[in-house]
C-alpha cells in the first residue's frame, strides 16, 4: 500500500507539473515534509520487512534492501544539510558572495569561504560548425592554503573544500558566465555509499543466484536460460524534358563535405534527408538524391510544375484540390499569388482553440518546411560548403554514404511478418505446442502429424541471426559515422531496444531449443517487438538524422545509463508478450520464464537509474531532479519490484494474475518513454528531435 501510494503522489506530480510548472511542483509537492514522510514511512517498513522476513539468510537479498534505505537515508540527509545556488562572474572580476537557493525556492545572498575569479570565459565548437560541442570557465580559486587555477565545462567539475562548481549558462555576449555551487558534506557520501551497495548486490543477485532463482531454473527443466528474456530493389522511370544534373556528376558531388544539422558531413547525407523529407522517398522517378537537390537551381519554374510534395494529411489535399499522389510548387499558390497554406493557416487561427482542426495545422506547418526547403535549394541556400582544415576522413565519408542506403523500415516490417509465418507453421504443428502430452501419446502422435519444431527453431535462428548481425553493423556503422555511440536521442534509443531485443532472442532461442513451445513463444515475441520498435522509430515523429551531440551528452556514463535501461525496456516488452500468449495457452514454463527475466529486467532498469542519478551529480549538481522522465522511470522500478516479493504477496503466485500484472505494468513504460517524451516533456524528453 505503502509503494502504491508513493506511485499514485509521483504519478499526479508528473501531471501537475505539466499543468502548473516545475517551480509550482517542487515548493507544493517535491519539497514538502509530507512527501518526504511518505518515503519516511516507506524506508521504516522496509526495515521492519527485512527483521520479519528472515531474508538476513541470504546476504544479496538484504544488502540490496538495505541499499535502498541507505540511498533514501542519503536523500534525506541531503534535503535537510545541503546548501545549492548560483554565481554569475564577469571575465576579470572575484567574488565571494552567491545566490543561495532554499527548499522552498527563496533566494538569499550567501558567502562563500573564499573568492573566485573567472579569468576567461570560452565557447568550443565542432569543427567547421558552428554547432557548440562544450562551455568552458577559466577560474582562481582563493584559498587561505593559496591559489589555484580550475577549467569548469560541463561533465568537468571544480571542488573546492567541498564545495563543488557546475557550468550552468553564460551571458550572450561570452564575456560573463553563470556557475551552480553545491554544498552537500555529508548526503552525497551516504547516497553514494547506498548506490554501490546497490549495484555489487544487484550483480550478486544474478551472478550467485538465490533459491528462488534457482527454482524458476528447475521449472524451465534445467534450462540455461539468462537474463532475457533486405534489399528493396527500387525500380525507375526515365526523367525527361527538365533539365537534370548528369548522375555521373551527381555522383561525383554526393562525396563534397558540407555543414548540416551542425556537423561536417557528405553532400549525400543531405540530399538523402531532403528527399525523403520532400517527395517521401530516397530517390524520384528515376533521379537520385543528389540529382534532385542540385537539379533544383537548375530549372526553377519547370520544377514548379512538377509533382514533388508528398502530403500526408488528406484533409489538406482536398482543401488544396490536389488529387495525385504528389503535389506540385504551384498547387500552393492561387491566381493571384496567394500562398494557400496562409489562407488555411489563418483560416484555422481564428475559430476558437477547441474548433481548430489540430491535425491540419500540424500538417500545414509541415508541408510550408517542405516548400521552404524546396526554395532554399532552389536560391543556394540550403547547402553550406565546410570551409575547415580538418576534414573527416575518406573512410568514414564512405562510411555514411554506406550507412544513408539501409533499408530500416523494410527491416523492421520483414522481422513482423517472420514472426506471422511462424506462427502459422508453429499452429499447424502439434507436437511442438503440447506440453502436456506423454511420452507414448507423443509418439503415437508424431507418426500421424510431421513434428515441424526443428524445422521452426532453425529458421528462427538463421532469420534472427542475419537480422542481428545486419542491425548490429548498422549500430556499429552509426557509431562510426556520428562519432559518438548513438543513444542520444529518441530515434537512437528506439533502434537501440530493436537491436537488444534481436540479440536477447537470439540467445533465448538458443538455451531454449529444446523446449519447442516455449522457445517459439519467445521467437515470435521477439520478432514482433524488434520489428515493432524499428518501424515506430522510422514511421514516427523521431528523426533518424545524425546530430551533433549536446554538450552534456559528452559523458562515458551516456553508454552504461542508456543502454542499461533500453535492454530492461525489451525485456519487459518480452514479458508482457510472453504473458500475453501465457492467458491463452496456460504453460507453467512460461510463467516461469517471466518470473525469470523479471529479476535481470528490474536490476537493469535500477542499475540504468541510479548510474543517470550520479551522472547528473557530476553534471548539473544534483544527483535527483524529479524531472518526469526521472519520476516516471522510478515509478515503474517500484512497479516491477512488486511481483518480486511473492513472498509477502501470495496473490502473486497465481499465474494468471502475474500475467496480468506484468501487461497492466507494461503501460508505466509506455508512459515512461513515449508518454513523457510527448504528453509531459522535461529536459530528457525526446520529443524535440
Amino acid at each position: 500500500m505503502i509503494v502504491a501510494a508513493v506511485v499514485i503522489v509521483m504519478a499526479i506530480a508528473t501531471i501537475v507539473e505539466k499543468i502548473h510548472g516545475t517551480t509550482f511542483v517542487s515548493t507544493k509537492i517535491y519539497s514538502t515534509w509530507w512527501f518526504s514522510a511518505i518515503w519516511g514511512i516507506l524506508a521504516i517498513a522496509s526495515i521492519a520487512r527485512i527483521i520479519t522476513s528472515g531474508m538476513q539468510k541470504t546476504l544479496t537479498v538484504l544488502t540490496l534492501h538495505i541499499s535502498f534505505v541507505v540511498i533514501l537515508a542519503g536523500a534525506i540527509t541531503t534535503h535537510l544539510t545541503s546548501k545549492k545556488g548560483y554565481l554569475h562572474l564577469r571575465c576579470g572580476e572575484t567574488a565571494r558572495l552567491y545566490t543561495e537557493q532554499s527548499n522552498n525556492g527563496d533566494m538569499r545572498t550567501a558567502t562563500l569561504p573564499f573568492s573566485v575569479k573567472l579569468n576567461d570565459f570560452n565557447i568550443k565548437n565542432y569543427e567547421g560548425t558552428t554547432t557548440h560541442s562544450d562551455y568552458a570557465s577559466h577560474l582562481t580559486f582563493s584559498t587561505d592554503g593559496g591559489s589555484t587555477n580550475e577549467t569548469v565545462s560541463m561533465n568537468n567539475i571544480a571542488v573546492v573544500e567541498g564545495y563543488r562548481f557546475y557550468q550552468t549558462s553564460f551571458d550572450q555576449d561570452m564575456k560573463g558566465s553563470i556557475l551552480t555551487i553545491t554544498y552537500d558534506p555529508y548526503g552525497t557520501g551516504i547516497t553514494y555509499i547506498g548506490y554501490g551497495l546497490l549495484i555489487v548486490s544487484a550483480i550478486l543477485l544474478l551472478l550467485l543466484r538465490t533459491p528462488r532463482i534457482k527454482q524458476l531454473y528447475r521449472q524451465l527443466n534445467g534450462s540455461r536460460v539468462l537474463a532475457i528474456g533486405c534489399l528493396v530493389l527500387m525500380t525507375a522511370s526515365t526523367f525527361a524534358k527538365t533539365p537534370v544534373m548528369a548522375r555521373e556528376d551527381a555522383e561525383k558531388a554526393e562525396r563534397k563535405l558540407i555543414v548540416y544539422n551542425g556537423r561536417v558531413c557528405p553532400l549525400n547525407t543531405l540530399a538523402h534527408d531532403f528527399c525523403l523529407k520532400i517527395t517521401g522517398k530516397t530517390s524520384y522517378k528515376g533521379l537520385s538524391a543528389e540529382q534532385l537537390l542540385l537539379s533544383l537551381p537548375m530549372a526553377p519554374e519547370e520544377w514548379s510544375e512538377k509533382p514533388l510534395l508528398k502530403i500526408k494529411n488528406k484533409a489538406l489535399k482536398e482543401r488544396l484540390g490536389i488529387k495525385t499522389d504528389l503535389a506540385r510548387i504551384k498547387d500552393f499558390y492561387e491566381n493571384d499569388g496567394r500562398y494557400k497554406l496562409d489562407i488555411l493557416l489563418n483560416e484555422q487561427m481564428n475559430k476558437a482553440e477547441e474548433d481548430q482542426d489540430k491535425k491540419l495545422v500540424r500538417s500545414i506547418y509541415d508541408v510550408d518546411e517542405q516548400i521552404s526547403l524546396i526554395n532554399a535549394a532552389v536560391t543556394g541556400k540550403l547547402i553550406e560548403p565546410y570551409k575547415g582544415n580538418n576534414p573527416p576522413s575518406e573512410t568514414r565519408i564512405s562510411a555514411e554514404i554506406l550507412y544513408n542506403q539501409q533499408p530500416f523500415t523494410v527491416v523492421g516490417a520483414f522481422m513482423i511478418l517472420a514472426g506471422i509465418l511462424i506462427i502459422v507453421i508453429a499452429m499447424a504443428s502439434p507436437p511442438a505446442l503440447s506440453r502436456r502430452e506423454g511420452a507414448g501419446e507423443r509418439k503415437d502422435k508424431s507418426q500421424k502429424a510431421k513434428d515441424f519444431s526443428p524445422f521452426i527453431f532453425h529458421c528462427s535462428f538463421f532469420i534472427l541471426f542475419i537480422i542481428s548481425a545486419f542491425q548490429l553493423a548498422v549500430f556499429l556503422l552509426r557509431w562510426y559515422v556520428s562519432g559518438n555511440i548513438p543513444l542520444s536521442n529518441g530515434y537512437e534509443t528506439m533502434a537501440f531496444v530493436s537491436l537488444s531485443t534481436s540479440l536477447l532472442t537470439l540467445l533465448a532461442i538458443w538455451m531454449l531449443r529444446k523446449q519447442p513451445f516455449v522457445c517459439n513463444t519467445v521467437t515470435i515475441g521477439g520478432l514482433m517487438i524488434a520489428g515493432l520498435t524499428l518501424l515506430v522509430a522510422h514511421l514516427s515523429e523521431m528523426s533518424p538524422q545524425i546530430t551533433s551531440l549536446m554538450p552534456v551528452l559528452h559523458s562515458p556514463w551516456l553508454t552504461t545509463h542508456v543502454s542499461l535501461i533500453m535492454v530492461s525496456y525489451s525485456l519487459f516488452a518480452f514479458m508482457a508478450v510472453i504473458a500475453g500468449v501465457d492467458l491463452v495457452k496456460r504453460d507453467a514454463r512460461l510463467d516461469a520464464l517471466n518470473r525469470l527475466m523479471l529479476y535481470p529486467a528490474e536490476i537493469f532498469l535500477t542499475i540504468g537509474i541510479f548510474l543517470g542519478a550520479i551522472w547528473a551529480n557530476q553534471s548539473w549538481g544534483t544527483y535527483w531532479s524529479w524531472d518526469p522522465k526521472e519520476v516516471w522511470a522510478l515509478i515503474s522500478m517500484l512497479i516491477y519490484c512488486v511481483p518480486l516479493h511473492v513472498g509477502s504477496l501470495p496473490v502473486m503466485r497465481k499465474a494468471k494474475v502475474h500475467d496480468i500484472y506484468l501487461i497492466i505494468a507494461f503501460l508505466s513504460i509506455l508512459m515512461t518513454y513515449f508518454g513523457v517524451n510527448y504528453l509531459l516533456g522535461g529536459m530528457h524528453s525526446y520529443a524535440g528531435n
